[in-house]
């Protein structure tokens, strides 16, 4: 079984999220912080929309947004939350549905770490149709190092739900066709003595 086949299959991926979803209705609260440089109503697809933490945020900056999750139990969850004050669609961040040129700008929070090979390279295809030349995509992803990662650049958690660790480097090569406006490692040690490790970029598509 590919990956791709192991992402969207019976006992896969997908079945873990949506079993995670049912189990927590808010796994993630408060607001996302998120820094696009775009005016207000910009349009912004928000992939791996989840709960809508990063949703939250957009909508507060004033963005026309359009969620997407390939969990229906979390699209239900954002619908009911923000009552009309954004679009929520159920599909694959590699198989976006959307128009070519939909969107000023893509928000990929915690997302692309969940993804095997072909899906990973599928979504940044579909990032880039789905973009206006000039728009941007702001990417934050668990790094090496993270207090999750077990010391390897993979690991499955006890859920069911796989992730995988970059480097900076390794963010920016999978996004080697776009401008990198800010690339940056960040640490956080939590109370507990545990360090958070994550990825933060914002790219820009060329116009060409």
């Amino acid at each position: 079984m590919d990956g791709s086949a192991e992402q969207r299959g019976e006992g896969s991926q997908a079945d873990s999220w949506e079993k995670f979803y049912k189990e927590h209705k808010r796994p993630w609260r408060g607001m996302g912080k998120i820094t696009l440089d775009i005016e207000p109503g910009s349009k912004v697809l928000d992939i791996g929309c989840g709960n809508g933490k990063t949703t939250s945020a957009l909508i507060s900056m004033g963005m026309d947004v359009a969620g997407l999750d390939f969990s229906p139990t979390a699209v239900d969850h954002c619908v009911k939350t923000f009552e009309g004050k954004a679009k929520f669609v159920v599909a694959e961040s590699d198989d976006i549905p959307f128009a070519d040129r939909s969107f000023d700008a893509v928000t990929a929070v915690h997302i692309l770490e969940h993804l095997d090979d072909g899906q990973l390279e599928g979504t940044v295809k579909e990032i880039s149709r789905v973009l206006v030349p000039g728009g941007y995509v702001f990417v934050r992803s668990f790094a090496v190092g993270d207090m999750r990662s077990e010391g390897g650049s993979e690991s499955t958690r006890g859920n069911g739900i796989r992730y995988r660790y970059y480097t900076v480097e390794e963010m920016e090569d999978i996004f080697k066709g776009f401008e990198i406006v800010r690339s940056e490692r960040k640490d956080e040690t939590t109370r507990f003595g545990a360090v958070r490790v994550r990825i933060e970029c914002l790219f820009r598509l060329p116009v060409l």
